[in-house]
């Protein structure tokens, strides 16, 4: 068996969706993940969502790095 191919498969996924709105965990959501940080999540219109991760294992929230020169980073614990 090969190797997934992780790029293609989130494509597919997230590939025509429209984004209906940025947030943040909420202090208690992130307490249910055991994190001590709120993460930034994307909200899709059809409620699918993706969220930053500090690490594949979901240890502790991260960072979404963007190319906008306005907001390069939206940080962690933001909103």
């Amino acid at each position: 068996m090969g190797m997934r191919n992780w790029s293609g498969d989130a494509t597919e996924i997230f590939k025509n969706k429209t984004v209906s709105y940025i947030d943040y965990l909420t202090d208690e959501e992130a307490d249910e993940m055991g994190w001590h940080s709120r993460a930034p999540i994307i909200v899709f219109t059809d409620r699918s969502w993706i969220i930053a991760s500090a690490d594949d294992e979901g240890n502790n929230a991260g960072a979404f790095f963007t190319s906008d020169k306005k907001m390069s980073v939206i940080p962690v614990n933001g909103g």
